[in-house]
């Protein structure tokens, strides 16, 4: 579930920006990422909880106020993005770009009454049937060839796309209609049910008995390197869309990335699982163990879970998309403000985000932000970005939450990209234009 940078929206001075905005384009005639390391991204982030939240000690685990600090579906995300090759060109009003790219990227996803469940027991469900569809996963490692295109329309207006071509190479990706669950108002036991079916196209040794699965006899087979990195078969296609519309203090931004699908045929395998347990139900009176309860009813579940390998030759999964909109105002002739607004779109749900920046404009050597973000649940996150070099070169780093990396055990998010690159024909580039608003080139009108 790929977040990218939320303080990058903005640093337009930034030809990496137009990762996130397409319609953004560099200063100069010819842009190079530096091989191996033009642009790499690594996140990692939860919508609800950090380990503060339920660690109050090295040794000490408090799980019992966890249910209040969730939402009614909760993610966990990690994720790698490994640019291998960019390059981009401008030609009269239009930028032309390409990019290779490894992605990777996995998703644990689980509800809030789930949790209740696991926690505090089922004495607050008695008599009650809960009906849980926000527990599952999502991974999948891919390889991204994009082309894009971008035009100066006139001073005010910049438009740009991104098609994506996909090559995936591993998935895992889980679907369910729920898991039912129904405490009986006398006996207090708790009854549940369950439909579950997990996908995934990876080469796997799966044991059978009787044509059920023995999931502690699942291995992975022997894997050639070379084949799988190369594997051409489980194609998709993906779209990225945005615009700059400028005037002379306010600029808006907007764009929707990662819009697309994957259909995944090598190696294909799809489990299936329809099952009922019957647990007997504590309460607090009975000196409730939250340990105790939720091995007890780990034991139930795999004493009657029963797992079928069903025949597919393939499926589809889509990829997360996300949308932004940004507000500009420049104050300063080296400095604007900027208000984003966020959304990513999970498995059963949506983030939004609010995301505050300053930015500089135009300076020689030095591209800077600093940002301010209310994302995944927290509101400690502060962003830096930075670009530093010349015209000809550049290195940058850009995190959402550098107190990720100060304080990890009260962090939700903790994300960095970085990279450097090589800018030719400045001088060409910059005739005829006027730099306005975030930084953006646009053509000076008659």
């Amino acid at each position: 579930m790929a977040q990218q940078s939320r303080t990058l929206f903005f640093m337009h001075d930034l030809p990496q920006s137009s990762y996130v905005n397409p319609a953004i384009q560099p200063q100069c005639r010819f842009f190079l990422g530096f091989p191996a390391l033009t642009s790499h991204y690594f996140n990692i982030s939860s919508t609800a909880l950090s380990y503060n939240d339920f660690a109050t000690g090295e040794t000490h685990i408090d799980l019992s106020g966890i249910p209040g600090k969730l939402k009614t579906v909760n993610y966990v995300t990690a994720e790698a993005h490994l640019n291998l090759f960019s390059a981009g060109y401008v030609y009269n009003d239009f930028y032309f770009s390409f990019n290779i790219a490894e992605k990777l990227s996995a998703t644990a996803f689980y509800p809030k009454n789930l949790a209740e469940i696991a926690i505090n027991g089922n004495d607050s469900f008695v008599g009650k049937t809960v009906v849980t569809r926000g527990l599952g996963a999502s991974a999948y490692h891919l390889r991204e060839y994009s082309i894009g295109v971008a035009q100066d329309v006139d001073w005010n207006y910049q438009w740009g796309v991104r098609g994506k071509l996909l090559f995936g190479k591993a998935n895992l990706n889980s679907q369910s209609s729920g898991i039912r669950f129904t405490t009986e108002r006398d006996s207090y036991d708790l009854l549940a049910d369950w439909a579950y079916q997990i996908n995934t196209s990876f080469p796997l040794a799966i044991p059978q008995v009787d044509g059920e699965v023995q999931l502690d006899g699942i291995d992975v087979q022997e894997i050639n390197l070379f084949k799988y990195l190369l594997n051409p078969k489980n194609m998709g296609f993906a779209i990225d869309a945005g615009f700059v519309y400028r005037n002379e203090t306010v600029t808006w931004s907007g764009s929707v990335l990662d819009f697309g699908v994957l259909r995944w045929k090598t190696d294909v395998n799809s489990f299936t699982s329809n099952g009922t347990f019957l647990y007997e139900g504590v309460t607090v009176n009975d000196s409730f163990d939250s340990d105790e309860f939720v091995e007890t009813m780990t034991d139930s579940i795999n004493n009657q879970l029963t797992v079928l390998l069903e025949p597919v030759g393939s499926y589809y999964t889509f990829l997360p998309a996300k949308i932004n909109l940004g507000l500009n105002y420049e104050f300063h002739p080296k400095l604007n403000a900027g208000l984003l607004f966020r959304t990513e779109f999970y498995p059963r749900g949506a983030a939004p985000s609010l995301t505050l920046s300053l930015n500089t404009i135009q300076l020689d050597k030095f591209i800077g932000s600093v940002s301010y973000s209310v994302m995944n649940g927290s509101f400690n996150n502060l962003g830096l970005g930075f670009g530093i070099g010349g015209k000809s070169f550049m290195f940058h780093a850009v995190s959402d939450n550098v107190l990720g990396f100060l304080s990890p055990q009260k962090a939700h998010t903790a994300n960095i990209r970085f990279g450097m690159h090589f800018l030719f024909g400045c001088k060409q580039k910059q005739r005829g234009f006027k730099y306005s608003g975030p930084g953006c080139a646009g053509i000076l009108p008659d």
